[in-house]
């Protein structure tokens, strides 16, 4: 122990006085270097001297025995000792006649095990009187084994650094009781799970490329997403692929992804894989589409109609990429393929071929003479202008028809 302190607690004596408490409670039950230890801190305080480096050398003791003697007497609630900068601390005497940060010797004898347990923890800190105080209500009101109370203040330090607030401590700790964790082995297992947690959710953040720690509102999605739903951490790591894919990934757009998956009964890993390829290839189709059909801006409504004509209607590529061709010179081109789409489902026209086919027979057939002249009624949204598609034109729909020929005639 090095560059030890003793503060000043009162003015200048031309002697000690020495508290009868001291004599009364003390004398009996602290050891000979102890009661040494405590004269001469005493009198050093009195005196005012600022360093009590000489300490040893005058008591003719090892400075590991002053240690020894200033931990005894902290436990005896005989003084306080307060951690300082570069591992060095001051010792500070409590008054043992009364006052607010005095520890009574009732209770520094109860808790002696655990005072020597937390000094396994604390290192270089020391908690003041009434700090123990408050890890004693632990024990004492909150029902805490003596264990599970140290695991607490080892858990904390190890979170946020052994300078940790004890307010921070007793906040924990007060949670813990709320859920009824009081054994050494309940609060350990309920650290782990929010260590799994916490490192689940930062592996999440981390994927994006965010640099800060999960809140407790993304710790709380994260826990129902494992706990709750089942997802496994490699199904989540696949869903947020997905959702940065989108772009401005957040844990609520993922929850709605995960949400998405799960209610059609999809959450291992494997599963989520196939899932995600569909949905990149859903996404590259889209673009495509919307290219050729001249449609600038993307919706949540066009990527919810993209995945319904491609899972719902098993609509084929090409056949999709047909109907965005011929809605391109039309006003609104999304809505006039969605009918398009739409038409051909509900008459079970499920190929580009059918499609193409049902196509130029209703394009023909309004443009018959005998039916603009007799004005028979022709549906109109599907009245479009009939157009031949030469070989080269199709291949550029990405379709391929062998040796078939078509060439561009308009009337």
């Amino acid at each position: 122990m090095s560059a030890t302190a003793i503060i000043k607690e009162s003015s200048l004596f031309a002697y000690t006085p020495v508290e009868d408490s001291f004599i009364l409670e003390k004398l009996s039950i602290l050891s000979g270097d102890a009661v040494k230890v405590y004269l001469y801190a005493l009198m050093l305080s009195h005196k005012g001297i600022g360093s009590a480096d000489e300490l040893p050398l005058a008591l003719e003791m090892s400075a590991e025995r002053v240690d020894e003697a200033y931990s005894e007497l902290e436990r005896e609630g005989a003084l306080r000792i307060i951690s300082g900068e570069n591992g060095d601390y001051a010792v500070q005497l409590i008054r043992l006649s009364g006052g607010e940060t005095a520890l009574s010797a009732a209770e520094a004898r109860r808790y002696s095990s655990l005072i020597e347990k937390l000094r396994g923890v604390l290192g270089t800190r020391n908690f003041s009187g009434a700090d123990l105080r408050r890890i004693y209500d632990w024990i004492e009101v909150f029902r805490f084994e003596e264990d599970a109370a140290v695991e607490i203040v080892r858990h904390c330090i190890a979170v946020k650094g052994v300078r940790v607030h004890i307010n921070y401590m007793n906040a924990v700790a007060k949670r813990l009781a709320a859920d009824e964790l009081h054994t050494l082995e309940e609060v350990r297992l309920n650290f782990e799970r929010e260590a799994k947690l916490s490192g689940g959710a930062g592996a999440v953040l981390k994927h994006w490329n965010k640099r800060r720690s999960p809140t407790e509102d993304e710790l709380a999605l994260y826990e129902k997403w494992t706990g709750e739903w089942g997802f496994g951490e490699d199904a989540i790591a696949i869903a947020a692929s997905s959702a940065g894919a989108l772009g401005n990934p957040s844990f609520k757009l993922l929850d709605s992804i995960l949400s998405d998956y799960r209610e059609i009964g999809s959450v291992d890993a494997e599963k989520l894989r196939e899932l995600s390829r569909e949905h990149d290839m859903i996404e590259e189709l889209m673009r495509e589409a919307l290219n050729r059909a001249g449609v600038k801006s993307k919706t949540a409504n066009m990527r919810s109609k993209f995945a319904l004509w491609v899972r719902d209607y098993r609509m084929e590529r090409e056949q999709i990429l047909y109907a965005a061709e011929l809605s391109s010179k039309k006003h609104n081109s999304f809505a006039y393929m969605n009918t398009l789409i739409t038409d051909w489902h509900e008459r079970g026209i499920a190929s580009f071929e059918a499609a193409k086919d049902d196509f130029e027979k209703r394009t023909a057939e309004a443009a018959r003479p005998e039916n603009a002249a007799n004005g028979k009624r022709v549906n109109r949204a599907l009245g479009y202008k009939q157009q031949h598609y030469s070989k080269e034109q199709l291949k550029a729909l990405g379709i391929d028809f062998g040796e078939d020929i078509y060439t561009e005639n308009e009337d």
